[in-house]
């Protein structure tokens, strides 16, 4: 297929087949929130990564989180070294093929921009992400998926959201 989110799809999947990744697959109605997301792949919230795509500097990054945290705009400026920062326009996903919810937490060779992750990813077993699509999930151990995506490390959640 052509469209962008299978492409998304397709190479978060041979990423993970390539470096022989073990993971789970889970296809879902779409989730309007995260608890509906969570739901949908019998996990706790806590387990989901969101991934939300800024820009700073005049450049991309994507930053990756816990489902259940919120993003510290202070601690962010801090992380990306900026000043100022902004969220991904649309037509800047649509550029990629992606819409907001489908972002997965990588960046390349999926994704051209730079990935920061918050510290605490690592606090849990396993992640689970969309990846290029609202319907399909991945889950896999959080130590393999650090090793494969080789994310900046940094702290930029302030607490919970629920």
């Amino acid at each position: 297929m052509v469209d962008g989110r299978v492409r998304t799809l397709d190479s978060v999947l041979m990423l993970l087949e390539g470096a022989g990744v073990q993971y789970r697959h889970i296809r879902h109605p779409p989730a309007r929130d995260a608890g509906a997301l969570a739901a949908a792949r019998g996990l706790p919230i806590s387990a989901g990564v969101k991934a939300l795509v800024l820009r700073a500097r005049g450049r991309y990054a994507v930053l990756a989180l816990r489902a259940d945290r919120r993003a510290d705009n202070r601690l962010l400026r801090r992380a990306l070294g900026a000043q100022k920062l902004r969220f991904a326009r649309l037509e800047e996903l649509a550029a990629l093929g992606l819409a907001p919810g489908q972002v997965p937490p990588l960046g390349e060779p999926v994704l051209p921009a730079r990935l920061l992750a918050d510290e605490g990813i690592w606090g849990g077993e396993v992640v689970a992400f969309t990846a290029g699509t609202h319907t399909d999930s991945l889950v896999l151990a959080t130590a393999d998926w650090a090793r494969l995506a080789a994310p900046e490390r940094a702290r930029f959640s302030a607490g919970a959201v629920i």
